[in-house]
Order: C-alpha cells, then structure tokens, then sequence
C-alpha cells in the first residue's frame, strides 16, 4: 500500500500550484524521492477552493494570482502521470480568518455558522462572544489560534455544507482518497453558542436554564487564568466530542456510497493527552483515557472513531527523534518525540488502523540531517511518513534527506 506522502498547502506554495511547470518539476523530484502519493490542500482554512465549485467560491477571488481554472483537475493530471496517488484535502470547520477577512469567507457571511468563544474580558467578567469579535478575551484550553474563524460542528447547516463539498470532488475527480484535516474545535472554549446549548441540553436531557459556570468557570490568580469544572463539564465535552463522531461517520457514508475505493484518511496531532481540548475522539472506542478532567470515561469512549476511517495521519511534531533525546532535553513527557508520537497513538487506538506518521519539516531548519533520522522512525514505528509541506524541501532543497 501506498505509504510515503508529501501535503502541499496552498499559501506556502502558491507560486508553484500557479505555473504548470514548476508544479511538474517538484512532483518529478517528489517522485525521485520514493513518495509515493501527494495530498493536495483544495480547501483550505480560507474556506475558498482550487476547483469550480457549486458551493464554495474559487480561489481567484481570494488571492488574484490565481486565475479562475481548474487547478485540481491540472494537479490531478500531473501527479497522476507522475505515478503518485493524489488525496485532495479539506480543512473542513476553518472558513476564514479574522486577520485577513473577505466578504466571501462563508464562516463571516453565513449567519449563525461561526463558533461563539466563552472567556473573560478586559474587566475579568465572562463573556460568550463570536470568533471573529476583535475584542480581547482571555480563553483557555486552545491548542492553536491562528485567527481561523471555526464554524460549529453541531449546526447541521455547516455539517451539509462541509460535506457537499467532499462529496462534488469525489464524484467529479479521479482521486484515489481524501484526506480531512480541522474536523474539531479550535478549543475549550468553544462552542457556546445559543445552538450549542439547545442541542446539548436536548440530547443530554437537561431541563430549565444553566449557568455556563456549571461547564466551566474562570479566574485570574497570580497572572494567569484559571479553569474551575462544573457539574457539567463531562456532559458537555462529551457530547462536543459526539458532534466531531457524528461528522467522521458521515463521511464514512459518503465514501462508501461513491462506488470505487475511496481511502479516507483524517490527520490529527498524536499528543491526545490534550486532544480532549478539541474533542476530537480519534481514539478506538476500546480505549478509556482516564487523564481527561471531570469526564466519564465510558461516556467518552462512545464517541471515539478511528473505526470509520481507513488510516490516520498523526502529526508527530517534535524535534527530538528518540525517546531518549526527549528525556535529555527534559520533555514533559515521552510523547513529545517521534518515537514516543508512535507510540502513544497505537497505545490509544489499539492498532486498529493503520497510523501513517507526520512531520513538520521546519522543527528540522537547524538541524536538516535529522530530517532523515525522523523519516526512518515513522517507518520503522509506523504505517508509513507524511512529510509536511512540500515548500520546505523545496525552497531549502532538502530533497537528499527525504530520498528513499
């Protein structure tokens, strides 16, 4: 099976997805290198698309060095004719950013569908307020915050949209797989719209009003903000975690109704010690991860999975290699390396699927021969590399250390 895989995300590599040949010239060079599939952002966190939607504005109209073509259908062809296998991918509940907002982006124009944050304001009151508000608030909790405007994964109108766009590529392109990525919340502190709360309450049988203390409560102490959890946090993280689940099996759905073999691939980060931050259960559904705060770890099991997936790629971030490099650079935990990525993933999922192991080139900048060193790892304890992105082998021409 094919296991050897480079992403390439739109902005960074914008230059090259424009011009036709050199597109052609890095995929020939990916090709040398022994890889053996491309995933190919086609929408990414702007919400805009490389290919004539029905449903989702063209890239063009978002950044005006691209023209209104088909980019997928010409990528497709190339990497195809290449030998490689192309996996389009979708950052599916990022639709814009608050940094670079554009009256298209669907996370801005589509009423109800942004995320609402809960937190403190200037004055240390708590506040719910919308992704996009520019007024500070302090969150806990987030594991990134690069201004995306996440949209809510229990409104069923972003769940439809989401899914009508995976499905037009994969009926209208010969695409071997797909792969997801952003099939979560940006943090704790979201989702608290008033929708959020209805569903929740529903499904979870919650009668008469609630304070959002009763989740969740936040203080200032020496500086620093503080989490207090309330009789329902459990309850909630839970059913958010059910929301992610519930998306995953639709699209499970979807690939199986196309009619030929669809590899569904999702990416996640391997450190699920903190994945409960996002509710993204990628977990077997065997697993009962007794770490996470004020929550039923039977309840929480329910919403794993990995089940309904083909393969995971798991994003084994760190700069350390070894295990051992980890414990001599003080590293909080074992996890925080290459080796320990592998590791922690397979404990939690019980190898269930396959896991294909992801790195992040640019940790390697100060030292590019650990580049290789890294690679060797995630096969030896994985299913297979994913190298993240392609700007980096190629405007640092490190192709020699991803060669096998």
């Amino acid at each position: 099976m094919n296991n050897y895989f480079v992403w390439i995300e739109i902005t960074a590599n914008s230059a090259l997805i424009i011009n036709e040949a050199l597109f052609s010239g890095a995929m020939e060079k990916c090709a040398k290198c022994g890889i053996d599939s491309v995933v190919l952002s086609v929408k990414d966190t702007s919400g805009f698309v490389l290919y004539p939607s029905k449903f989702a504005p063209h890239y063009s109209k978002f950044d005006e060095r691209f023209s209104d073509i088909d980019y997928l259908k010409r990528c497709l062809s190339i990497i195809h004719d290449k030998g490689m296998k192309v996996y389009p991918a979708f950052d599916v509940f990022a639709e814009g950013n608050k940094k670079k907002k554009h009256p298209l982006m669907k996370g801005l124009t589509e009423e109800g569908w942004m995320c609402e944050v809960y937190g403190l304001n200037a004055k240390g009151q708590p506040v719910v307020q919308k992704v996009s508000d520019e007024t500070p608030i302090e969150t806990i909790g987030s594991i990134d915050d690069f201004g995306e405007i996440f949209v809510n994964p229990a409104n069923d109108e972003v769940v439809s949209y989401e899914l009508s766009l995976i499905e037009e590529v994969i009926r209208n392109y010969d695409v071997d797989g797909i792969v997801l990525d952003r099939v979560r919340y940006v943090g704790l502190s979201s989702d608290f719209s008033g929708l959020t709360i209805s569903k929740w309450k529903k499904l979870s049988g919650i009668e008469g009003d609630i304070d959002l203390k009763d989740i969740y409560s936040l203080s200032k102490k020496d500086g620093k903000t503080e989490i207090e959890y309330g009789k329902y946090f459990g309850s909630f993280n839970t059913f958010r975690a059910q929301m992610i689940h519930d998306f995953i099996k639709k699209v499970r759905a979807l690939t199986d109704r196309a009619g030929r073999n669809i590899d569904f691939i999702d990416y996640t980060g391997s450190w699920y010690p903190l994945y409960h931050l996002v509710a993204a259960n990628w977990a077997s559904p065997e697993h009962r991860e007794l770490s996470y705060p004020a929550t039923d770890p039977e309840a929480y099991a329910k919403t794993a999975y990995i089940r309904h997936v083909d393969r995971m790629m798991s994003g084994f971030y760190y700069e350390d290699v070894e295990i051992k490099e980890a414990r001599q650079h003080n590293a909080p935990a074992d996890w925080y390396s290459v080796e320990g990525s592998a590791d922690i993933a397979y404990s939690v999922t019980k190898r269930e699927k396959p896991i294909i192991g992801s790195l992040f080139l640019d940790q390697y900048k100060s030292a590019p021969e650990n580049i290789r060193r890294a690679i060797d790892m995630c096969f030896k304890k994985s299913d297979g590399c994913m190298l993240f992105d392609l700007c980096y082998l190629v405007h640092n021409d490190w192709w020699t250390y991803a060669k096998r």
